[in-house]
């Protein structure tokens, strides 16, 4: 028995020499960095394995404890990173920048304090270019004198503008004739100059033209397009006819814009005739004389009409009408384009009629108006 518990002493006595000794050797093998334990005797961690769970953000708690990783805080919690653990952090990265430093030192200022737990971000103070804003400026007008041999063609050609801008921007009824020494406006911009009417309004003036109502308004510099005064010039950009004739309706007013259909003597007017309403203007021609229309407009209707015998009606828009009958035959058909001065049929004497004539009718809201008020 004695031999047996001096065996067991001799054993335990064996066992705390071996720990002792490698306790030393581990402590002199990590000072010359010749191998051995990795373990800091002066900062050893002892660690509870029922503690070492993983936490919420799903870092292992060993980590926490080491400082390592900052722990998930709660409402009200006031932990920090340890510096321990930072400089440890440091000293593993080689150039180790806290996340915004480096665009406060690009910015050379300082990064606003955190609002509400956020980084507050600063855009760059570098001043931008600035770009100054380019004015539109309104059309200007240039003064050219004719020289001889010259022609509106030629003046047209040589300002890259159409003889319909020079006619407009002039009052010139006749391209044919221009005088030497004559002094002429000259638009600096493609496009027509238009004298607003009386009671004319610049959307009627922007479907006529067919150009954008806010293209008028910029190239003339209108403050308020509701106001603009009578026999105020304006340009019209990119338009390329002058057609202060073809208004038909200002305000509603039907205008005195028709161009006669044929020339003749008037053999009966507007008004009423034996005992009933003459609904239009009696022109006496020799059948085959060419009629032309009054206005732009589509033909309605091309055939025979009753008493109107063979007859032809064209919309010009704005509930106008033209209405042309008694003719020997026709020019167009129904559903056709026509312009001004077209020719679209020819007179004769068919339907009720007492001689060959034009029997001619402008009717405005679906009611007949008496022509001669209305042709030019």
């Amino acid at each position: 028995m004695w031999k047996r518990l001096l065996n067991n002493k001799l054993f335990v006595l064996i066992a705390i020499m071996v720990v002792f000794s490698l306790g030393i050797l581990g402590q002199v093998d990590t000072r010359m960095h010749i191998g051995g334990s990795d373990w800091d005797l002066d900062n050893l961690i002892y660690i509870n394995i029922d503690e070492y769970l993983v936490d919420k953000a799903g870092e292992p708690a060993i980590q926490q404890q080491a400082g390592l990783v900052q722990p998930q805080l709660g409402t009200g919690d006031k932990e920090e990173v340890s510096d321990t653990a930072l400089e440890t952090l440091a000293a593993d990265e080689p150039e180790f920048v806290v996340p915004g430093e480096t665009l406060a030192l690009m910015l050379e200022e300082e990064i606003p304090p955190p609002v509400n737990g956020k980084e507050a971000l600063t855009p760059p103070t570098a001043e931008l270019p600035q770009v100054e804003e380019k004015k539109e400026e309104k059309p200007t007008i240039f003064i050219h004198k004719v020289h001889a041999g010259e022609t509106l063609w030629d003046i047209a050609k040589a300002y890259g503008i159409t003889v319909d801008a020079i006619l407009s921007a002039n009052s010139l009824k006749d391209p044919n004739r221009i005088a030497v020494g004559q002094e002429l406006r000259i638009l600096s911009v493609q496009g027509v100059l238009h004298k607003i009417a009386t009671g004319e309004s610049l959307w009627e003036i922007a479907e006529r033209y067919e150009v954008s109502i806010d293209e008028i308004v910029k190239a003339n510099s209108i403050q308020d397009p509701n106001k603009i005064s009578p026999n105020t010039e304006v340009v019209i950009p990119g338009a390329t006819r002058l057609r202060p004739r073809d208004v038909l309706v200002v305000n509603g007013q039907l205008q005195k814009a028709f161009d006669w259909p044929t020339r003749g003597r008037i053999s009966s007017p507007f008004g009423p005739r034996w005992g009933r309403m003459h609904n239009g203007l009696d022109i006496a021609v020799v059948t085959g004389t060419p009629i032309k229309a009054a206005a732009d407009g589509r033909v309605t209707f091309a055939g025979w009409n009753g008493g109107y015998g063979i007859l032809v009606i064209i919309d010009h828009g704005n509930n106008v009408e033209t209405r042309y009958a008694h003719n020997s035959r026709l020019n167009v058909k129904v559903g056709q384009k026509v312009s001004r001065g077209d020719v679209i049929s020819y007179s004769g004497n068919t339907g009720v009629s007492t001689g060959p004539h034009l029997h001619f009718e402008i009717r405005y809201k679906g009611n007949p108006v008496n022509p001669q008020t209305y042709l030019k």
